[in-house]
């Protein structure tokens, strides 16, 4: 841990929060329902359970949002009429037209014109795209403060009959920071990357133009559920984020070993043990809640984020990496004194 000497006031996660569906539900639950062998999924992801909301009930995806939001806001110490921008960053909207950031605004009572709000996607990795975002706001004087929203239900489209070891990965949450400009603390650098080379290793390729119920609505229902490579997107990511991961850091100065935390995107247990190997990063050193959330897609880093913060595994003062990758396929990186 290392005390922070900025000169100037940076963008800084000043309040988080996170929040999860009322069902927690194991794995032998789940080889019940879909009628596998006992055992399987948990031999075949490492997750043991993993919150599953209502969605046609109460716990639709905006409703884990807010619920996370205000506690993003508590923690912050302001009031949702302090805000002047809304980013919501999940990788499945609310629905195609509008936006979901209107919601948010809706729901935590801001009237017409009170603020800024957008969406942001780079599937897992768009709360740091979002966050990205908002420094350059705040930075700018465009903003004085913002808040992210990652919510996610990745089980309404999970592909339970033809690979269950691909949807026994997933879980619904939602993830939320305020972010301000602070003192002595706060975003040090941000490196993003693409690589469209495996555009289809991750996809769920409904809901746009390329693919429309109006078309042939036979083939949209069968195509209506995520999709997912792990060859195609390990072989890119064994040969590209180390060298990706190693650039960013040296362009702000730190190490590997100068890294107090880090909070990787939680896409499965065994991801999380690559990357400890590959970094050489013991387990004190990286939040994982893969086992117990599974991968819940956008609202992941938020939320592993603020388990550490809570577990005080990041204390103030300390050097944070958070990093991952996405569908697309995207590296990301966000460095950051707590």
């Amino acid at each position: 841990m290392v005390n922070a000497n900025f000169q100037q006031r940076t963008a800084a996660i000043t309040g988080w929060g996170h929040a999860v569906p009322a069902a927690q539900v194991s794995s032998e639950t789940l080889e019940q329902t879909h009628g596998l062998a006992l055992g399987s999924l948990v031999a075949a992801t490492g997750v043991k359970t993993r919150f599953i909301a209502d969605r046609l009930g109460r716990e639709t995806q905006v409703a884990l949002g807010l619920r996370a939001a205000q506690t993003a806001l508590e923690r912050a110490d302001i009031g949702a009429d302090g805000l002047d921008l809304i980013i919501a960053a999940s990788a499945v909207p609310h629905q195609l037209i509008p936006s979901t950031a209107p919601l948010y605004q809706r729901g935590l009572g801001l009237p017409d014109g009170a603020c800024q709000v957008l969406d942001v996607n780079t599937t897992c990795l768009s709360a740091l795209s979002a966050l990205d975002i908002a420094a350059s706001y705040l930075e700018t004087g465009r903003a004085r403060r913002v808040l992210i929203v990652s919510s996610e239900l990745a089980s309404c489209a999970l592909p339970w009959k033809t690979a269950p070891d691909v949807a026994g990965l997933f879980g619904d949450g939602a993830g939320a920071w305020v972010v301000e400009l602070a003192q002595g603390r706060g975003v040090v650098g941000a490196a993003f990357a693409s690589h469209p080379s495996a555009y289809e290793a991750c996809q769920l390729p409904v809901g746009g133009t390329h693919n429309s119920p109006h078309d042939d609505s036979a083939h949209f229902l069968e195509q209506a559920y995520f999709q997912m490579s792990g060859d195609a997107l390990f072989r890119v990511v064994r040969g590209q984020f180390t060298g990706f991961l190693d650039g960013f850091l040296d362009s702000i100065g730190w190490s590997r070993g100068e890294v107090d935390f880090f909070v990787p995107h939680q896409a499965s247990p065994l991801s999380l043990l690559h990357m400890a190997r590959a970094f050489q990063v013991r387990s004190n050193r990286y939040v994982d809640i893969t086992r117990s959330h599974g991968n819940q897609i956008a609202a992941s880093i938020p939320t592993a984020f603020a388990h550490a913060r809570e577990q005080g595994q990041i204390q103030d003062g300390a050097r944070v990496l958070m990093l991952g990758t996405s569908a697309g396929v995207q590296f990301g990186a966000v460095a950051l004194i707590a």
